[in-house]
Order: C-alpha cells, then sequence, then structure tokens
C-alpha cells in the first residue's frame, strides 16, 4: 500500500520512510497536531506535578518535532533533549 493511498501512514510503513522534509514541515504547521501536542505537553506537566520557583528538567527523549518542547519552555521549564 503506497503511503499516499493510506489515511494512516503509521500502517503504510515507517515513519523515516514517509516523513520526509516536506511531510515533517506539514506536520508541525498542521494546527490541529499543534493543539495536540499542546495538550499532550500540559498534562504531562499536570502529572509530574511540577511546581513554581523550583528548577525545572525535562529530557525529552521522543523523535518527534519537538513541539512539546516549545510548551514546556513557555512554562519557562529547561527541556534537554538528546
Amino acid at each position: 500500500m503506497a503511503a499516499s493511498s493510506c489515511s494512516r501512514p503509521e500502517l503504510a510503513g515507517s515513519a523515516d520512510t514517509y516523513y520526509d522534509a516536506k511531510e515533517s514541515k506539514k506536520y508541525t504547521g498542521n494546527s490541529r497536531i499543534i493543539h495536540i501536542q499542546t495538550q499532550m505537553a500540559e498534562r504531562c506537566l499536570e502529572l509530574l506535578a511540577v511546581k513554581e520557583n523550583e528548577p525545572k528538567f525535562i529530557l525529552d527523549i521522543g523523535c518527534g518535532s519537538g513541539l512539546s518542547g516549545g510548551e514546556y519552555s513557555a512554562h519557562v521549564i529547561r527541556a534537554v533533549a538528546p
């Protein structure tokens, strides 16, 4: 099955064959994706019970676009990615 004919690209093959520069740019610029990633990052911070006025570091070992790191930075949290 070709990636372009599949509504769910993760079912068509590995991410590195689908997410070239063009697809990555579309992903990171998609307002729905940005909204979802922002919600997930905010929920992550809730689960971690991040407190005010304490040093904050998050090791982001994901293999995504970095949208979550932007949300962490908005909360004055240092996100470290390998």
